[in-house]
């Protein structure tokens, strides 16, 4: 009985804390200004049209991020003289 009654009150604690936690991200939601918004639902919109998980997709957006990196650094180099790329 002794057991029993603490696995409940164990039970409840976690869900008043999921419950807390549940609240504070809709309080940071609703904070998002506009442009944070319409950038969440322009990120669902790509998310909804690609059958890959969200984990899968920012995976590859942040492969694209570095990928656009490389290549800004490679042409700045070239552009300063530090590094050709093609011919001498």
């Amino acid at each position: 009985m002794k057991n029993t009654a603490k696995r409940e009150k164990e039970l409840e604690a976690r869900e008043q804390a999921l419950r807390e936690r549940e609240q504070a991200l809709e309080k940071r939601e609703k904070a998002l200004d506009p442009f944070s918004q319409a950038l969440k639902i322009k990120k669902e919109e790509w998310y909804d049209k690609v059958k890959l998980t969200v984990r899968q997709m920012d995976v590859i957006i942040w492969i694209v991020y570095g990928l656009l990196a490389v290549v800004i650094v490679l042409i700045t180099l070239e552009a300063t003289g530090v590094y050709k790329l093609f011919g001498p």
